[in-house]
This record gives structure tokens, C-alpha cells and sequence, in this order.
């Protein structure tokens, strides 16, 4: 019995392997678990159809919610003082990616996992309840607000109660232990403070709320221009689908269900926004809203936090994968800051504003933003395959040269109103400055040659 416990055991892991803090349970389940890694195939094949029926739910209902909600009134109204558009556009869209992505999920409830041990409870992927009550807390919140309105406080309120649903179910409530842990034999008498579990569950906690606030805010924020942040998320649901499978890969095996929820859940979200964003793509016919932008952050930020579980290598890598709506938020934050605005006050130089008042259209600025996403995505997934010391340098190297582009391209200073044409923009045309432009509504950008108009749902 003793030869037969040796032969299964796992082979000491390198820094550039995951390592993950095990229980006692775990680690003794350990030594039965087999040493061979996984190949993608074999990791996704199992839940592929987690995707296929996320997108083809989602594809179905978007055209049925956009009727609902025209029947119902639930629609972004023209008007002559603000906005261009001619014909009113539908709200809801929001509801069908839910309703796609949930059913996703059910549907991984009938299927195997990927790697099945003698003695695991189940063989069959476990969704947590709170994801799903986390998610149907952001929907109403978003419903609510597309149909009523709501005040900034009641949607931070609403987005703090879903990440406690997430750590009432321990999610997340590990999140600080992969970083404090290491340094716990470099603090000397410090240790056995960060160390307690009180500590970290309490930090875990912090983190866990602050993460779902601000990618809740930061996709909903990104929502400012038609396909922006249905083709954004798909570009980053691409990317954690990377980062997961590769994760579970090379895992070991230890954590085989939480390997299959963050496979399930990536698999979800893109199919479900990838569904969508033909709909919404310009000229869009049927608007996300609020709905549907804190729903995409919010599982965004289920993702990032189920990374963070595992390694701080991984949850940076996440957060690069997730930096363009983190960027324009934590940009529009720090230029009201500057600027000596209230910081919830509302921002007219988003990073998609910019680009509109630079001359480029509708589809050449989602474009281009496009391209800004898959560079962190293919960033992001980098990361996760050079050692932890390596990936925190290229972080910072990432970050402080976002802060040094941003400052010396204006995005922090504001520029006064009525200044002249902006770059980009020359001849006859009426320009519009960065700092005449409404956030969230309509942009009208006229030069020599054309007249560029473009509707928008988000809200401040």
C-alpha cells in the first residue's frame, strides 16, 4: 500500500506551476491524484456545450426581449436637444444575456467533469448558488434602473450585497491568502498578524467587494457606444477562457471542480455576449443597458476573484486581462480628482469620447478599442506562463506605462470648452471639444466630408 501511495505522488512543483494552499484533506488527497498534466482538449471538450446553448438562448430571446421591451415602453427616447437618432431603441438586451447565460450554466449541471477521482461526492461540475444570486441581485438592480432609475448609492449598495452573497459562500474569502502567506517569514513579528484568519478573511472581504463594485462600474461605464462592451467583454471572456484552461491543465487535478467553474463560467459569459453583440454592434437595435453592462462586469469580476484563489500571479493576470474598463475607470476617477470634481460627478472624456473627438467614427473607435483589448488579453495570458517574480515586474512595467501614455495624452487634465478643433479633426467642420461632449448620449462629429452619429445607453 505504502509503495503504491509513492508511486502517485505529486512530483515537487516549480515557482511557474500553480501551488496552491491545500488543506490537510487536500494535500493527503493529493498523493492518489495523477501526475500527468491535461491537455486543453481535454480540459474543454467536456463543457463546449456550456457555450452552445448560452449563445443559442441568448441569439434567440435578444430579437423577443427587443419586441418586449418596444411593447412595454422600456426604450432610449430621441430628443432634439441631445440626442440624433431618429427612431427610439430598445432596452433589455441585458435580459437575454442573462437568460442565455444562467441556462449555460444549468445545462453544465448534466455534464462530466473533466478529471474524476475514486471517492469525489460528485461527477458532475457544483455551480455555486451565490454566482447565481449574486448575478440575479445585478440584474434586478440593472432592470430596475433601466426602467426606473436609480441613484448611484442604491447600485453601489446593490453591487456590495452581491459580493457578500459571494463570500456567504466562500468565495473569495481566500483571496489575500496566496499574497500574505509568502510574506509572512519576511515580516518577522508582523507574521503572526497577517497571518491570523481573521486577518484574512477580513482583507479577502475588502477585496471581494471592492473587486465586483469596480467591475461593475467599469462595464457600465465602457457601455458608451454601440458593440463596445459586448465585443470588449467577448475579447475578455476569450482570455480568462485561456487563463482557466490552462489553469486547469497544469492543476493537478486538486481543485478539479473549481477548475471546471472558471472553464463553465468564461464559456458562459462569451457565449452569451458573443450572441449579443450582433444586435448591438452599430447601428444597434437593441441597447444592453444597465442590465446587461453590470451583469458582464459582475461575472468579469467572479472570474478575477476565482483566479486570485489560486496564485497572486493568477489574479494579476486577470486584472491585465480586464485593464481596458479598469483603466477607463481609474482614468476618469483620477481626472476628476485632478480637476477638483466631485468623483461620481459625470466624466465627458472617457477613452472612447476621446477618440470620437479626435475625428474617428463609430466603428473605427470600437475598433480600436477592440485591438487595445486583445493586447491585454494576449498580455494577460502571457503572464500566466513565466514565473511569479517575472509576471509582477511586466505588471508593473504594464501599469506605469498606461499612467505615463495616459498623462502625456490629456486624459487626466481637462481641457476648457470652446477651445478650437481637437486633434484629428481640421478644415470647416464644427468641431466639438472633448469637454462639450455629453457622456453616454449622442455624439455628432462634422468635418469636410461626412457627419459621424452614433447612440449611445450609458449613464452616468
Amino acid at each position: 500500500m505504502n509503495s503504491q501511495r509513492r508511486r502517485h505522488q505529486l512530483p515537487p512543483q516549480s515557482d511557474s506551476s500553480r501551488q496552491p494552499m491545500l488543506s490537510p484533506a487536500l494535500s493527503q488527497l493529493a498523493q492518489f491524484l495523477p501526475t500527468k498534466p491535461l491537455t486543453a482538449d481535454e480540459v474543454l471538450s467536456p463543457y463546449i456545450f456550456v457555450f452552445y446553448v448560452s449563445f443559442a438562448v441568448t441569439f434567440a430571446l435578444t430579437p423577443i426581449m427587443r419586441m418586449v421591451a418596444t411593447y412595454y415602453g422600456v426604450i432610449d427616447e430621441p430628443d432634439s436637444a441631445r440626442k440624433v437618432h431618429k427612431a427610439p431603441v430598445a432596452y433589455l438586451g441585458g435580459v437575454a444575456m442573462f437568460l442565455g447565460w444562467i441556462c449555460g450554466l444549468a445545462v453544465s449541471q448534466y455534464l462530466k467533469l473533466h478529471r474524476i477521482q475514486p471517492g469525489w461526492p460528485t461527477t458532475q461540475p457544483i455551480v455555486k448558488f451565490s454566482i447565481v444570486a449574486g448575478a440575479i441581485v445585478i440584474v434586478v438592480l440593472g432592470l430596475w434602473d433601466d426602467v426606473r432609475r436609480v441613484s448611484p448609492r442604491v447600485k453601489i449598495a446593490g453591487q456590495a450585497l452581491a459580493a457578500l452573497f459571494l463570500l456567504w459562500d466562500g468565495v473569495g474569502v481566500d483571496v489575500t491568502r496566496p499574497l500574505l502567506s509568502p510574506l509572512a517569514g519576511k515580516l518577522g513579528g508582523w507574521a503572526f498578524f497577517i497571518t491570523n484568519e481573521w486577518f484574512i478573511y477580513a482583507s479577502s472581504a475588502l477585496v471581494v467587494v471592492g473587486i465586483v463594485v469596480a467591475c461593475c462600474n467599469a462595464s457600465n461605464l465602457m457601455d458608451g457606444l454601440d458593440g463596445l462592451c459586448g465585443g470588449v467583454t467577448a475579447i475578455i471572456a476569450i482570455g480568462f477562457l485561456f487563463v482557466a484552461v490552462h489553469l486547469a491543465a497544469v492543476g493537478g487535478g486538486v481543485r478539479t471542480n473549481s477548475d471546471a467553474l472558471r472553464v463553465i463560467l468564461a464559456l458562459s459569459l462569451l457565449g452569451a455576449v458573443i450572441a449579443f453583440v450582433p444586435f448591438n454592434f452599430n447601428p444597434a437595435s437593441i441597447f444592453m443597458g444597465d442590465t446587461g453592462s453590470m451583469l458582464l462586469g459582475f461575472s468579469c469580476a467572479v472570474m478575477i476573484i476565482m483566479m486570485g484563489e489560486e496564485r497572486t500571479k493568477w489574479l494579476l493576470a486577470a486584472m491585465v486581462v480586464f485593464a481596458l474598463p479598469i483603466l477607463d475607470t481609474a482614468l476618469a476617477f483620477a481626472r476628476r480628482w485632478v480637476n477638483g470634481r466631485p468623483v461620481f460627478s459625470a466624466d465627458k472624456q472617457h477613452f472612447h469620447h476621446q477618440l470620437l473627438a479626435r475625428g474617428y467614427s463609430v466603428k473605427k473607435t470600437v475598433m480600436i478599442s477592440y485591438g487595445l483589448a486583445l493586447m491585454f488579453a494576449v498580455l494577460g495570458v502571457a503572464m500566466v506562463l513565466i514565473r511569479t517574480r517575472y509576471a509582477i515586474a511586466l505588471y508593473m512595467v504594464i501599469f506605469g506605462s498606461l499612467v505615463v501614455a495616459a498623462y502625456k495624452m490629456g486624459m487626466v487634465h481637462e481641457r476648457p470648452s470652446g477651445g478650437g478643433p481637437p486633434s484629428g479633426l481640421g478644415g470647416k467642420g464644427t468641431a466639438t471639444s472633448t469637454a462639450t461632449i455629453e457622456p453616454g448620449t449622442v455624439f455628432e462629429i462634422q468635418d469636410d466630408q461626412r457627419t459621424v452619429a452614433t447612440t449611445s445607453d450609458n449613464r452616468e
